[in-house]
């Protein structure tokens, strides 16, 4: 059993849809953020980054020991891939402290072009057991962000056999479906989830024998009760959902958790108390213990209550063409955010209110019970309602728009001694400073490694940063100020007249040149169908932790009966067969995502032998992938249904489920999980939903 460091705090990560909510969140205590760029990000709809805000914001987290790491969390079709590759090729320019993904496509490319990225595997990726973690840290995954459907008890024990780092979520929205298995929203014509498209349909209304309600809906997470648990199980990092939230939001929820994770590990009651105040004051749904514990599943979806979150503010009372009549339900103020949302739920329109009218006045705020005037071009009708999603008064417009411009990062190595300094950088292979130089020896405080890296990288000339000088000292000596500052300023001036800006993506230029080389190479794609012979062992998308043992010997035993062929739904099956003799053949089918060509290959390397395409991928996606594949596809079960959505809740069964368009759905129990399945058949062929 591992031993818990009570001195180790896990580290604190927050969500950051733009520049003002990363300031908010490093402001407010977080160790770390997480964004992403405007494409292959799995929050499309939040304002996102682009390559100038997220490099003024490293130039900003850097000096200050903050981390940001960057999603690139989607899965990603065949003709994307070398748009990827450019993306990938300017973020070793950027150097974010890791990148975050999801297809397994993005992760080869990454780990083989790109070495420098660090690679975290997306909860997007599903994983939700040992077995899963040990599969990833194959890949080159250095953390694991689990599946939020893993209970307290399946996450200590994953933690005890995992020798990679781990991080949860420990507040905000959860979603209904295992992740990466959800495709209500592509199949009833909305955009993907697993594209960053998802319109919510789990938020909306269903009827279910006459009675109407809110059935995929669940409350937020809320993970103060189990912050001491979660510390002494020694998670890695904890993550605060939230990239289209506000700035208020993100500022108030990550204090709260600075402020405990600070204290001791079981807080006292009077910080509970001012952490739980500063939660209370956020725009949430009602809390939960989310899905840490099995006995709680049954209350977990809010059924009765509007999907939305937030504070419901507002009722529409009218709408003409300038704006819309509201009766205020609570304190309206310039500067709140908020949101429109019919009463079935769904999607709604957001907006920041930046003006007000009561009787005809321009006011800055109103009082409950006030009918108010809303000035704007808002789709709303009467009945919809007004829900407050961001408080003013969390304004960090004027410092983001302060923030230097970001610089290019070099990496210096100084060997110094009293008698000669060399210097090296590595984006200049081959070249040295050297000086000759006469210091006496030290008396009480010598010059040291620290001393070097605090003058050299500092008075760095622009466009230039050396946020990672590294010093060894030869011996003791002493080096006056003046001397010091000095050699720096000669140091830095050699510098720059051998540096240029194009050095700064040299090694992204050098990979990308590597890669198109490979690709002219790529070999000959399988092109041929495959469809399986005899018995096929089905390793199904998901298997809790305590069920492995019980899946181990089963497959033991199908091997030994004579069975050769295993169908394998995520990443953990790699890991279970590799205990197998050899002659498998394996095939990655659904849930396990393959949509591109590096798919395929990467997971040839797995010993994957077929692969069946993603369901989501539209015919002209589907084809440019078979054209490319290095595995041939099995399309043998292409006609059968597949659920659109998976979650470990007992959702209700006892009739029809009908959405607010008269779509028709069942549900069914199998093996450990609830599937939503379709009364009609959805083409994702015919649509370009991914």
């Amino acid at each position: 059993m591992k031993k818990f460091d009570a001195t180790k705090r896990p580290e604190l990560l927050a969500p950051a849809g733009n520049l003002e909510t990363a300031l908010a969140a490093y402001d407010a205590g977080a160790d770390a953020v997480y964004c992403g760029l405007g494409r292959f990000n799995a929050r499309e709809r939040a304002e996102n980054f682009t390559v100038d805000s997220l490099a003024r914001l490293l130039e900003y987290a850097r000096p200050r020991g903050r981390k940001l790491y960057l999603t690139l969390n989607t899965l990603v079709k065949e003709r994307e891939l070398p748009e990827v590759a450019e993306y990938l090729a300017e973020l070793v320019k950027l150097g974010p402290d890791a990148l975050i993904v999801q297809d397994l496509g993005v992760l080869a490319l990454a780990r083989e072009f790109f070495p420098s990225l660090v690679l975290h595997a997306s909860t997007q990726m599903g994983i939700h057991n040992s077995a899963g973690v040990a599969a990833a840290a194959r890949l080159g995954v250095r953390r694991v962000i689990l599946e939020r459907q893993v209970t307290l008890e399946e996450l200590r024990e994953i933690a005890e056999r995992s020798e990679i780092e781990l991080e949860v979520f420990i507040h905000g929205s959860l979603c209904c479906s295992l992740s990466g298995q959800c495709l209500l929203s592509s199949a009833t014509g909305s955009g993907s989830g697993n594209r960053g498209k998802c319109k919510q349909p789990c938020r909306r209304r269903y009827e279910i024998g006459g009675k109407r309600g809110f059935f995929l809906s669940p409350r937020d997470l809320y993970g103060v009760p189990l912050l001491p648990e979660l510390r002494r199980i020694g998670v890695a990092s904890l993550k605060i959902e939230g990239r289209l939230r506000s700035p208020d939001y993100v500022w108030k929820t990550v204090k709260a958790y600075r402020l405990l994770l600070d204290g001791p590990v079981d807080s006292p009651p009077e910080l509970l108390a001012e952490a739980e105040q500063l939660l209370r004051s956020t725009a949430t749904r009602r809390p939960s213990n989310g899905y840490f514990f099995v006995r709680e599943y049954r209350s977990l979806i809010d059924a009765d209550r509007l999907g939305s979150f937030g504070v419901a503010a507002g009722r529409i009372e009218k709408r003409v063409s300038g704006g819309i009549s509201v009766a205020a339900l609570d304190r309206l103020h310039l500067g709140d955010r908020l949101r429109l949302v019919p009463p079935e739920g769904g999607d709604g329109q957001s907006f920041t209110l930046i003006a007000l009218r009561n009787r005809g006045e321009e006011v800055v705020k109103v009082r409950p019970g006030t009918l108010c005037f809303i000035p704007g071009d808002y789709v709303a009708r009467p009945g919809w309602l007004l829900y407050k999603i961001g408080e003013n008064g969390y304004d960090f417009s004027r410092q983001a728009a302060s923030l230097p411009a970001g610089r290019h990062s070099l990496r210096v190595s100084l060997h110094l001694s009293a008698s000669k300094w060399i210097a090296s950088i590595a984006e200049l292979p081959g070249r040295r400073w050297e000086r000759e130089v006469d210091f006496a020896p030290a008396g009480k405080r010598p010059f040291s490694a620290q001393d070097a890296t605090d003058a050299f990288g500092s008075a760095v000339p622009e466009p230039w940063s050396a946020p990672g000088v590294v010093a060894e000292i030869e011996g003791a000596f002493f080096v006056p100020a003046s001397v010091l500052k000095s050699l720096r300023r000669e140091f830095w001036a050699w510098a720059a007249q051998l540096l240029n800006p194009a050095l700064a993506n040299a090694a992204g230029s050098a990979a990308l040149e590597r890669l198109g080389r490979e690709e002219s190479a790529f070999g000959t794609p399988a092109g041929s169908a495959w469809t399986p012979e005899g018995e096929v062992f089905e390793l199904p998308g998901f298997v809790p932790e305590g069920e492995l043992a019980a899946l181990r010997k089963k497959l033991r035993a199908a091997y030994g009966a004579g069975c050769r062929t295993f169908r394998v739904g995520g990443i953990y099956g790699f890991e279970l067969l590799r205990e197998l003799p050899s002659g498998c053949q394996v095939v990655a089918s659904f849930p396990l995502p393959v949509c591109n060509s590096r798919a395929a290959k990467e997971l040839q390397r797995c010993g994957v032998h077929a692969v069946e395409p993603f369901v989501e991928l539209d015919q002209a996606a589907l084809e440019s992938f078979r054209t490319k594949s290095p595995l041939p596809f099995d399309e043998s079960r292409r006609s059968e249904a597949v659920p659109l959505l998976v979650t470990r809740l007992p959702l209700p069964d006892h009739g029809v489920w009908v959405d607010g368009r008269g779509r028709r759905f069942h549900v069914r129990r199998e093996g450990g999980v609830t599937k939503l399945h379709p009364d009609f058949p959805p083409d994702f062929r015919k649509h370009d939903w991914l």
